[in-house]
């Protein structure tokens, strides 16, 4: 990903800037430098020099221009996009946007029968961005244990940014005393590196709960594309399919993601006794609407929860660097010059309270801490923390 790096040096200490240049230069071939550090005659709006930066990934982004935070500069980070580059990417979009939509036109979803009820359901959150206790990791991704009367669920399986092994995904759930010998299945909702374990395995269109691939003997998987892993047969459940007594995934819905392609995900639907279903939802790229138009269709019991996450990175998100929110502008549906709009994240709210659910826990791994407020205020008494480690229990 190409970057331009916006600095701002006091005039008090733009010589040790200046004298220090040896110490910023990059120190492997993470990082490449397109236009070296360009310090102008004068400023213009607050902005004194400037840089142009590929980097291959966000730590050594943010490695690199923390040198030039501890040389005095304050830095503005803004993504940068060659001509050529943005118009074969922006083609590419409108293409997916269109084969989204017709197929959603063409999406004819049956009524789901004999689906039977579980009497329980627990949903412990293992990989998040907010957690309930100092000695659990987190990070911009999701995992989630699902426990019903009969199945014990894998749901997602995290970033792992830096591949490590443990990953934050296993570290927690030993601390919370969970052993992969107990779940019987791992559903992923959608191929993006935040819920398939990173990265590098979503570019062979497969995952991991680790930085190697495991043993997941015995384990059903379900996945919302033709996905691989060693000695195992994932099924592509691009259909709403029946997991287990009151457990089914929802079928797919695939939406045009700029620079990231045609991204099918699924949810989790839990049919609760006595109260109804529970949507487990990992990015939400279908997009809130199309969700509860495809429960409506699918299920005559009446919604009593949603959990997870829904992305509505408005005015920020859950993380920044250097000034620059990075969900604003990715996973949205639209081309990065525009954002998700206030008015927008309204009116999906007023979308979901016509369904009055009795649960609404929005993960905070994709959205922004004003989007969070937003449904803590509107559904009060029905609204959840979501945090790693903090089991929501129905």
């Amino acid at each position: 990903m190409k970057f331009i790096a916006f600095l701002e040096i006091p005039s008090d200490k733009i010589s040790t800037y200046l004298q220090g240049w040896r110490e910023r230069l990059p120190d492997d071939d993470k990082v490449k430098v397109i236009i070296p550090p360009h310090i102008m005659p004068e400023p213009y709006k607050g902005v004194d020099g400037y840089i142009v930066f590929e980097a291959d990934s966000t730590a050594a982004m943010i490695a690199y221009l923390s040198k030039f935070e501890k040389s005095g500069a304050k830095v503005r980070l803004s993504y940068s996009w060659e001509e050529p580059d943005l118009v074969k990417e922006y083609s590419e979009f409108l293409t997916h946007k269109k084969q989204a939509e017709e197929e959603w036109a063409a999406t004819k979803i049956e009524r789901i029968r004999g689906l039977g009820t579980t009497s329980r359901l627990e949903i412990l959150p293992l990989v998040d961005w907010h957690k309930s206790r100092e000695d659990l990791s987190v990070e911009t991704g999701v995992s989630y244990l699902i426990k019903t009367d009969e199945n014990c669920i894998l749901f997602d399986l995290g970033l792992n940014s830096m591949n490590a092994d443990p990953s934050p995904l296993l570290q927690n759930m030993e601390k919370l005393g969970i052993h992969l010998e107990d779940v019987d299945t791992i559903v992923i909702s959608h191929p993006h590196g935040d819920h398939v374990g990173g990265g590098k395995w979503l570019r062979d269109k497969t995952f991991s709960l680790t930085g190697r691939q495991i043993p997941l003997t015995g384990k059903e998987v379900y996945t919302p594309m033709p996905m691989t892993y060693p000695r195992l047969t994932p099924i592509h459940s691009k259909n709403p399919t029946k997991i287990g007594k009151g457990v089914t995934t929802t079928g797919t819905i695939a939406r045009a993601i700029f620079s990231m392609g045609l991204t099918p995900e699924q949810a989790l639907a839990v049919n609760v006794e006595g109260k109804g279903i529970v949507l487990v939802i990992g990015c939400g790229h279908q997009t809130l609407p199309r969700i509860l138009k495809s429960f409506e269709d699918m299920f005559e019991e009446p919604l009593y929860g949603i959990v997870g996450g829904l992305h509505y990175p408005v005015e920020g998100g859950p993380v920044e660097y250097f000034g620059t929110a990075p969900h604003r502008f990715g996973g949205t549906g639209k081309p990065p010059w525009e954002q998700i709009t206030k008015e927008e994240l309204q009116a999906s709210i007023d979308s979901l309270k016509q369904k009055s659910p009795k649960l609404v826990a929005l993960s905070p791994h994709d959205s922004s801490p004003m989007s969070l407020e937003a449904f803590r205020k509107v559904f009060g008494a029905a609204h959840r923390e979501l945090r790693v480690g903090d089991p929501i229990i129905i």
